[in-house]
């Protein structure tokens, strides 16, 4: 056949199902039968893994002709558009008369259903039951298979690996929906309050027939004030309270003062309650707004769907709308709050979708509750409780308390380095223009492109990020002054960001840099950090700590604003070598082990290892080389990213060093050849676990984590990262949990700043507390004894003994004057002397 040959659809007749494609590709033209070509083989095996047989189905496509390069809007020049088929689609579904239609992409879901627009809308609707645009069926779309063979080369349409697990999920649901026509969706009654009398009814309906008290919040900001509040005692009835009078701003009948008031101190009083387990999407935000906005505390939260999703299944979304998509039949609905105007939409648009949440997040919540009382986490047979409810869900109070407290800002030291940072900048532009012979915008990438690749003309590369830079420097350039262009060009985007994103960060109204954590951050459990958006202010305040750099000049200088209240110091408490004294353990690396116990300095050794150079006359580079291969070697990394990890950092730091390719890989065989075990035992055995365990690994904690990525080498390094990359964040927080503990034995609780915690930063490995000077020394004391608690590693995938990480003190005035408070063979809290 030749190309834009007609391709019609295939299939039974009386097929319960019909699968809509988008368009014939290039083996569809040829064969002349839809789905024929790699898009159809996939299809093929998801639809058979969830029980679905292709030839029981009708597959078809929107467009019956292949369009030129795959491009359907080259469909005019060879004389068709999408239009003209949509008729005769119908007609085909007509004929077939199916219980059930899955749209596969983007045009095929808005081609029947009418809704999504743009590229992002398969991802919004996939999962939901709708109703067809035309004639009665219903359909349910879901990604198409062509998206998954993108992402092989990380093309345009590139589509997460992991994401067929949910392709299979929506697949399985059409199988179920495919034995009847009728579209069933949940039936709910959302209600608007609209005064006190209404909201005591409501509460009196369920509050003393609910035996657990369980209740659904949810609340709508504008500008960052909540202006309702949305509660559920079940997954069917929900009622959206106002908590302003936003029907006046509509020019509505409006709501009394009085009966404002009279809701408000219901809503109080609810909340406060011991008895009342209060659930809801990301929680954390509707608790802050709640509490410091509107001075209505909750007294009892007791689950965070987004953490319980997370615990689950960390590699997959947390959103609520994705969570509504896996686990209830309700419609795709969030646009219904994110486009809300309040110039063309009536207010109770806002009021309704604010109930609808509450009701899908209750649903929600009992769903993944059964989810998680089925999953069989080895070594911990009442996961739920212990680790999710026992550990997860402290968290949230653990992280509120740490936002609250915030670093005092010295702003004249901060004003310094603004105008120090300028002038770096500057003269690193000039010389920069200087060799280029005209003004280059760093930034800008076709500026960069046409410097290198047309002036300099070097090879050509698909971008000009951070990473192919380093290669080219490292790899390709020789000439100095183009070796020079590349360093300037990083050297000013980094004095660039560091200027933008850290000395210009703007405090709060107290004076204090504060931050906001995401505690599902990372799929290791660790968390992220990210920018404040407090009420009525037109930008977001604060810094993302986490992203602060311990090292080089521009992680002192940015330490150096940080200062202690008067009265207080700084102390970091954190651990040594953390990481490496896991994957050593992991290893059955006893020689390892035992130099760790000696206190060697084994980034030092390692160093003389590769290099072959006495271990006394290794230089600051070679250590540092020694310090990075140790971290790329123990997770699988290759050479091409050992390279890059080395002279990216190296410049960040100062670090006279730069290795290529090459060098790097002869750097890991010899890493590899002096610790065997790394990958003989400890690679070998975490792939041997991910083969025997349905790819799942757990931690000494009972963090659970089931990879879904393609099974080979980008899967291996995820994985052998987890559990020494989990570890030692729990750790540090099952250690901060019972300090806490014995810091209210002390009585020194009130003291701290904001009355809560000490702890003002988490970084994965450490803890910087704001510390009363008269408590400092009991402080250090209690913290390193709790840190060098062991870890019992026998309930781990691997199962290994117990491990004592040390841990160190530093103390300063200022977060750059933080200086090492040692301790002499501190086994434990009791045996800790502070050095004269």
């Amino acid at each position: 056949m030749a190309i834009g040959d007609y391709v019609g659809g295939q299939g039974p007749h009386d097929a319960k199902i019909v699968i809509v494609g988008e368009a014939p590709g290039k083996h569809e033209d040829e064969t002349g039968i839809p789905f024929s070509g790699p898009s159809g083989r996939l299809l093929d095996e998801l639809l058979l893994e969830v029980g679905i047989r292709r030839s029981d189905c009708y597959v078809t496509n929107v467009v019956k002709y292949r369009p030129p390069f795959n491009d359907l809007r080259q469909l005019k020049t060879i004389g068709h558009s999408i239009e003209e088929g949509i008729p005769q689609l119908w007609n085909e579904i007509g004929e077939i008369n199916p219980n059930l239609i899955i749209a596969l992409g983007n045009l095929s879901l808005k081609t029947l259903t009418g809704k999504g627009t743009g590229s992002s809308g398969i991802q919004l609707y996939r999962g939901s039951l709708l109703p067809s645009s035309s004639m009665d069926y219903k359909v349910l779309p879901t990604i198409h298979p062509a998206a998954f063979l993108h992402s092989e080369g990380d093309g345009p349409g590139a589509m997460k690996y992991g994401m067929r697990y949910i392709v299979k999920m929506d697949l399985a649901r059409a199988l179920e929906e495919s034995q009847t026509k009728r579209l069933e969706t949940p039936h709910r009654v959302l209600e608007i309050i609209r005064d006190s009398v209404a909201l005591q009814r409501y509460i009196e309906r369920y509050y003393p027939a609910n035996a657990n008290k369980i209740v659904s919040v949810d609340i709508e900001t504008v500008y960052g004030i909540p202006v309702c509040i949305a509660l559920a005692f079940n997954d069917w009835h929900g009622v959206s309270i106002p908590l302003l009078d936003i029907m006046k701003w509509q020019n509505l009948e409006g709501i009394p003062v009085h009966e404002l008031a009279a809701m408000w101190k219901i809503i109080a009083w609810l909340l406060s309650r011991k008895d009342v387990l209060v659930i809801g999407q990301n929680i954390k935000f509707d608790e802050d707004k709640l509490a410091n906005i509107c001075g209505i505390k909750i007294k009892n939260i007791y689950c965070d769907n987004m953490l319980l999703a997370a615990a689950i299944h960390c590699e997959f979304e947390k959103s609520q709308a994705f969570l509504a998509s896996i686990y209830t039949k309700e419609p795709y609905y969030k646009d219904e709050g994110k486009e809300f105007n309040w110039k063309k939409d009536k207010v109770d648009r806002l009021l309704y979708y604010n109930a609808k949440d509450a009701v899908v997040a209750y649903e929600i919540f009992l769903k993944l509750i059964e989810a998680a009382k089925e999953l069989q986490v080895p070594g911990f047979p009442n996961w739920l409780d212990s680790f999710f409810f026992g550990y997860q869900m402290k968290l949230h109070e653990f992280y509120r308390d740490i936002e609250y407290v915030g670093l005092l800002v010295d702003n004249e030291r901060r004003k310094e380095l603004i105008k120090e940072y300028e002038e770096k900048i500057k003269f690193a532009e000039k010389e920069l223009n200087e060799i280029a012979g005209w003004e280059v915008n760093s930034n800008s990438p076709p500026q960069v492109s046409v410097l290198l690749f047309k002036q300099f003309k070097l090879p050509q590369r698909q971008g000009v990020d951070e990473d192919t830079l380093v290669a080219l420097e490292a790899n390709t350039v020789k000439k100095p002054e183009q070796k020079r262009a590349l360093e300037l060009i990083l050297l000013i985007r980094r004095l660039r960001k560091s200027k933008g994103t850290y000395f210009e960060a703007k405090p709060d109204y107290d004076g204090r840099m504060r931050t906001s954590i995401r505690i599902c951050g990372a799929e290791t459990g660790r968390t992220s950090n990210s920018l404040l958006k407090p009420p009525i202010r037109p930008t977001k305040v604060g810094l993302a700590f986490q992203t602060m750099t311990k090292h080089g000049d521009i992680g002192v200088e940015l330490r150096s604003y940080f200062i202690a209240d008067p009265g207080y110091s700084f102390v970091e408490i954190d651990l040594s070598q953390a990481e490496a004294r896991i994957v050593a353990l992991l290893a059955r690396d006893e020689k390892l082990l035992d130099l760790f116990a000696r206190k060697e300095d084994v980034h030092r050794l390692t160093a003389h290892w590769i290099f072959d150079v006495p271990a006394p006359a290794i230089t600051t580079e070679l250590r540092f080389i020694g310090k990075t291969t140790r971290h790329a070697g123990g997770y699988g990394m290759k050479k091409h990213r050992l390279m890059n990890i080395v002279n990216t950092d190296a410049k960040k730091f100062h670090i006279n060093i730069n290795i290529s390719e090459w060098k790097a890989g002869k750097i890991l065989d010899k890493f590899h050849a002096f610790s065997p075990n790394i990958r003989g035992v400890f690679h070998e055995e975490i792939i041997q676990a991910l083969n025997e365990n349905n790819r799942t690994l757990v931690t000494p904690f009972g963090r659970y984590r089931q990879f879904f990525d393609r099974w080979g080498e980008d899967l291996f390094k995820e994985a052998f990262a987890h559990i020494p990359q989990s570890t030692v964040p729990d750790h540090v927080r099952f250690s901060a949990f019972r300090a806490l503990d014995r810091f209210r034995e002390d009585k020194v609780i009130p003291r701290f700043i904001g009355g809560k915690t000490p702890f003002a930063l988490e970084a994965h490995d450490a803890l910087l507390g704001i510390v009363p000077d008269d408590y400092v020394n009991r402080y250090i004391q209690i913290m390193i004894g709790e840190l060098e608690v062991p870890i019992d590693f026998s309930r781990c995938t691997l199962s290994r003994g117990s491990l004592v990480i040390p841990a160190e003190a530093k103390v300063g005035k200022t977060y750059k004057e933080c200086k090492i408070k040692g301790c002499t063979g501190c086994k434990n809290m009791h045996d800790y002397k502070l050095e004269s």
